[in-house]
């Protein structure tokens, strides 16, 4: 109840702290002036809010919750220590289920092969010179060769892949404005039809945070006049990937846009992707209404040319939580930007973005649509008085807490929010440790399969470890970030067996 009213007093205060909407024929004066008045008693509630949670935690690390977990998952969500309790190895999923690997071009070609690519000339500036990606995994020119292929698929048979998501780096396509490169287009096609042949269904992602330099410049999603450049880049390789291919699509599922809350988030507020701002909301919500709004410029453009092919938007549930009552208001504003604004866009089809003191964005009539949502979920991170921090569970190297139980209450949210089929595009661990992988996927699917007996099994249609093999982990490098299903040898090549850890992962997969 403190907790509750603590949430509705702040949600007051941040309103009447938002600036006007555009427009509005409201008195400024009238619209701030409650703010200050609420603020004593918002600290009040926070104080006791606080108190009651440190006591809370008091009192579950001497007397257990009582709830039992086989019944009631989220008493794992609220306690991970819970997990004891439950055997893992009792996973159930469709018979028609995807179980692959995720990767993305820049990320596992680097920079050297994406020299087009915004990421190249930042990486210059953002990554220490022996950090940077260079050719990273090299898989682009695995990619080009009929060996190069048989490699990938090869790796991924013995992980018991049947599907495998991957992005069409844009730059490769369009280095320049207008001008395409049918050659490298050609090399995705090509990796598409000898998954195909294999029994590996082909994902593709068409805007995986990389994009042309030129694009770039132009100001990217923040201007709306550029999203037409996007759907034109959409248009072309659509129906070359969605080709007939023994009477059927190439290309079954597509994504358009890869996490955009968490986009706007790093290129806008945190400074870690191009153009490397700080603190600036109103830049970032008007980038994620861009970036939304290409999506569902794309989506409609595409269904117009074929309607068979499942077209989705890739979403990160990054929630975090904080244990010092001082930043919660910041983590509070920082979640609205990454997950928040994005589900109730679809949750009602109107964009509304409100940060307190900085922007309010507002945009009816939109009618968005998708065919699934990729969800993709590492962490609840927990944020400290001193940074990242935990409950009772270890960290691991991105630093986020190990915490595969959240993914449950993720999926659960998704559905609530879109809607319509969730695949689970992206989740994983990085690690050095084999135990704590093989910790993490066990516990990782055995949410997802509590989830889905929620929501149905039908409604979860895949699941995707990330990544593929160790690759560049965007502005944080080569090193020591380990979240591939393979490792690299010293020669940079894929390792020829998956690490070790990855049998939780193989176990489900081959099962299914």
């Amino acid at each position: 109840m403190i907790s509750a009213a603590n949430a509705r007093l702040w949600l007051s205060i941040d309103d009447h702290l938002t600036p006007i909407e555009p427009g509005s024929n409201q008195w400024r004066l009238f619209h701030h002036l409650p703010a200050p008045l609420l603020v004593p008693f918002g600290l009040i509630t926070l104080i006791c809010d606080t108190t009651s949670r440190v006591f809370s935690g008091m009192l579950s690390a001497l007397w257990a919750d009582s709830r039992d977990p086989k019944k009631d998952f989220g008493a794992v969500c609220d306690d991970s220590r819970k997990w004891k309790q439950l055997n893992t190895d009792e996973v159930v999923f469709d018979k028609d289920f995807l179980f692959g690997t995720a990767t993305c071009t820049f990320q596992d070609s680097g920079a050297l092969n994406s020299p087009d690519s915004q990421w190249a000339k930042w990486e210059e500036k953002k990554v220490a010179k022996d950090n940077r990606s260079g050719k990273s995994a090299n898989l682009f020119e695995l990619y080009k060769t009929k060996k190069g292929r048989e490699q990938i698929i090869d790796r991924l048979q013995k992980l018991g892949c049947n599907s495998y998501r991957f992005n069409i780096e844009w730059a490769h396509i369009e280095p320049k404005k207008g001008h395409y490169d049918e050659k490298n287009l050609q090399v995705y096609v090509g990796l598409c039809k000898a998954l195909k042949k294999d029994g590996i269904e082909p994902m593709v992602t068409l805007h995986h945070f990389s994009e042309p330099q030129w694009f770039h410049d132009l100001g990217s999603f923040e201007k709306e006049e550029n999203i037409k450049h996007f759907v034109d880049f959409c248009k072309k390789v659509y129906p070359v990937l969605t080709q007939n291919y023994w009477i059927r699509p190439l290309v079954k599922y597509i994504c358009t846009i890869n996490e955009p809350g968490v986009e706007a988030f790093s290129r806008y507020v945190r400074g870690a992707f191009s153009p490397g701002y700080y603190m600036r909301f109103n830049r970032a919500g008007r980038f994620l209404k861009g970036m939304l709004k290409a999506h569902c410029a794309a989506y409609t453009a595409l269904k117009e040319m074929n309607l068979n092919i499942q077209i989705g938007i890739v979403h990160q549930r990054l929630k975090m939580e904080t244990v010092n009552p001082l930043i919660r208001p910041i983590v509070h504003v920082i979640n609205r930007l990454v997950n928040e604004t994005l589900l109730n866009f679809f949750k009602t089809g109107v964009f509304s973005y409100k940060i307190p003191l900085f922007s309010h964005i507002r945009e009816e009539g939109l009618n968005p649509k998708t065919d699934f949502v990729g969800l993709q979920y590492y962490a609840r991170p927990v944020i400290g008085m001193f940074g990242p921090s935990s409950y009772f569970e270890p960290m691991t190297q991105m630093p986020m807490r190990e915490d595969p139980e959240g993914l449950y209450e993720a999926i659960l949210e998704a559905h609530d929010a879109f809607k319509v089929p969730i695949m689970i595009t992206e989740n994983g661990v990085s690690t050095h440790n084999p135990k704590q992988r093989k910790r993490y996927y066990s516990r990782a699917l055995y949410a997802a399969s509590r989830a889905a007996n929620v929501i149905g099994l039908k409604n979860l249609c895949g699941y995707f470890a990330w990544s593929f093999c160790d690759n560049a982990e965007w502005d944080m490098g080569m090193h020591p970030q380990a979240f591939g299903a393979y490792s690299l040898q010293e020669d940079g090549t894929l390792s020829p067996e998956p690490k070790k850890g990855m049998e939780a992962f193989t176990r489900v997969a081959q099962a299914v």
